[in-house]
């Protein structure tokens, strides 16, 4: 782990989980215009780079949560659904409308699709009391929209799975739809004391004064996910001409202007703490859903006008260039063809490109669906995929190397596996921890908190800064598990890390491995004798006359450990770690009833 990147398990799960998209195969094929066999679609999803993971149905879906002979299955469908695993920067792939779209393109059936605005017409004004929570808003309208059973719940599924992936949880963006027809314009967005706020919410039958809104929402199992997001501050409300309140983001919209099968023309904003994705979110839901417009393809604009004076138009259809090399784009590809074919080709993925005169450079136009173009190296995988990756020869790589394991990895699997055989049990603790447990509790002193590496937003206060030493989560873990057997002896064997400006990065990891033990007395022999079997594997033992290069202990005065109680592990005049019984104060903080004997080590000395 890096110390770059850090983070809890929920959040890398949720960072790297591949979306999906769940799509019935009826839907489909009729946006598609033809049947496909299930293994017609895997290769068609595979050569268009995505995979067809599953293919199931509601029903299956139910009997594999409840079991086959739970009650109430009759009730689920056995249509069938194609369940996609698609990239997670694919955000115009998580409709099934721009999935089909995507798909129809790629085999040639329709050219790519051109989005046009038509005049402005609405207006939406933001006022200057929404600085400091969520400061931009977006807007579109999509006129004579042909709504069904299954466009109405695509539509319904793809914001949440927007604000799922690309808001991260609505944090960055809330998007809300609205029937054009049921308010009327402009529209004014502004942050309100709650007690200026009443209004009936989707799905409720009475009115919601703005004072009860938290507690009504807090244990909803839906919704209650985003209260915490406005508890304590004003709510944000969007309003209509007459003072009606269409949505109070980032949690519910009002039942006012609540979208029916029988809506025709629909208004949608997005209010965000982050303009970019807020305009990328718009984007993707305009652009899949414009194709049911009675001009397809075709979105209504609406003028944007900040408080200070600035204004904007949204939905923003600009189109981006980007200039890149054939010769670079098929060297990394490994194939040989004219930029004129490649040029071909790109047009299969929506991306419109022409040869630069006099040149074998291509001129990349990004359409306003594609964020996840940024780079000359983005139109290159585009280029790969279009040509196919079973088309690629295979061929001997141009130079050979013999692999070998990471000399630090190997040294930490040796380590690892050398304090299993002394009978300790292996530990794996959180990377971020807290200033109270790396300093307060350690009794350690405020300069040494002048390397400690902080995150700039905690979300909470447990996970404040990178850990400096793999001695407090040892005695969390110690904490956690003092109700077992004693004597505990437990090991860790990972990375720490410091501010370093001499690293270009500005941070250092450090490898390191700590021990502990903890029984009714102090155990500090055991502990010394884990030092001197781990210092003799890692080639220095005790020194001594036969081996004048080995290691030594002297006394030290580390505040986390006892006084006299204590020694640094030194090989020459380099202090390598230190080992000891920690402080009565140390074991009070941990609330840790037993004496406890450590010792940490520095294993970047002996790479």
């Amino acid at each position: 782990i890096n110390a770059e990147y850090m983070g809890t398990l929920s959040e890398c799960l949720f960072f790297f989980a591949m979306p999906t998209l769940a799509a019935s195969s009826r839907v489909l094929f009729e946006l598609l215009g033809r049947t496909y066999t299930e293994e017609e679609f895997d290769n068609l999803c595979f050569q268009f780079g995505v995979e067809l993971d599953e293919v199931t149905s509601d029903r299956k879906m139910a009997e594999k949560e409840k079991g086959a002979g739970a009650k109430g299955l009759e009730e689920f469908s056995n249509e069938e659904i194609y369940k996609i695993d698609l990239p997670a920067n694919r955000y115009d792939l998580l409709s099934v409308e721009g999935f089909a779209i995507a798909l129809k393109v790629f085999l040639g059936l329709i050219p790519p699709p051109v989005f046009r605005h038509s005049g402005p017409e609405h207006l939406m004004k933001v006022g200057s009391s929404v600085v400091g929570y969520r400061d931009f808003v977006v807007c579109a309208v999509l006129r004579g929209v042909h709504l069904n059973k299954d466009r109405y719940a695509s539509f319904i599924d793809v914001q949440e799975k927007l604000h799922q992936n690309l808001a991260r949880r609505r944090t960055l963006v809330s998007i809300g739809t609205h029937d054009l027809d049921t308010v009327e314009g402009p529209f004014t967005y502004d942050a309100v004391s709650p007690s200026d706020v009443c209004f009936v919410p989707l799905k409720q039958e009475t009115e919601l004064k703005g004072e009860n809104f938290v507690d009504f929402y807090r244990e909803d199992p839906h919704l209650g996910r985003y209260v915490h997001m406005i508890e304590g501050r004003p709510l944000l409300v969007i309003r209509d001409s007459r003072g009606e309140v269409m949505s109070v983001p980032p949690v519910i919209n009002s039942r006012l202007s609540a979208i029916t099968l029988n809506t025709k023309n629909i208004f949608i904003e997005a209010t965000a703490v982050d303009e970019y994705k807020a305009l990328v979110a718009l984007n993707q839901l305009v652009c899949a859903f414009s194709m049911y417009c009675t001009e397809p393809f075709t979105v209504e604009p609406v003028r944007v006008q900040y408080e200070g004076g600035r204004e904007c138009v949204t939905p923003d259809f600009g189109i981006r260039t980007i200039e890149c090399s054939t010769n670079w784009i098929h060297k990394i590809i490994g194939i040989n063809q004219s930029a004129e074919v490649t040029a071909e080709a790109l047009t299969k993925m929506m991306l419109a490109a022409s040869v630069i005169e006099k040149s074998e450079k291509l001129s990349v136009a990004v359409p306003p669906t594609r964020s996840d173009i940024l780079h000359e190296c983005d139109v290159m995988e585009d280029v790969a995929i279009a040509y196919g990756y079973d088309n690629i020869k295979k061929k001997a790589p141009s130079t050979l190397s013999v692999a070998q394991q990471d000399p630090l990895s190997k040294l930490t699997h040796m380590v690892r596996i050398e304090l299993g055989h002394m009978g300790y049990s292996e530990a794996l603790t959180l990377s971020l921890s807290s200033f109270r447990n790396q300093f307060e509790k350690m009794r350690k002193s405020r300069s040494d908190k002048c390397v400690v590496i902080k995150k700039s937003n905690p979300r909470t206060e447990e996970f404040e800064v990178v850990r400096m030493s793999l001695l407090p989560g040892l005695l969390d873990t110690c904490f956690a598990n003092r109700a077992t057997a004693m004597p505990l002896r437990l090991f860790e064997v990972s990375d720490i890390a410091f501010k370093d400006s001499s690293v270009d990065v500005g941070a250092r990891n450090q490898r390191n491995a700590a021990v502990l033990y903890c029984d009714t007395n102090s155990g500090l022999e055991l502990v010394h004798g884990v030092v001197d079997q781990l210092m003799t594997m890692l080639g220095h033992p005790p020194k001594s006359a036969d081996h004048p290069h080995g290691f030594h202990v002297q006394p030290s005065e580390d505040s986390s450990f006892f006084p006299g109680r204590q020694a640094d592990v030194l090989i020459g005049e380099k202090r390598v770690g230190i080992f000891g019984a920690l402080h009565p104060d140390v074991l009070k903080a941990y609330q840790i009833p037993f004496p406890v004997s450590a010792a940490e080590i520095n294993l970047m000395s002996f790479v």
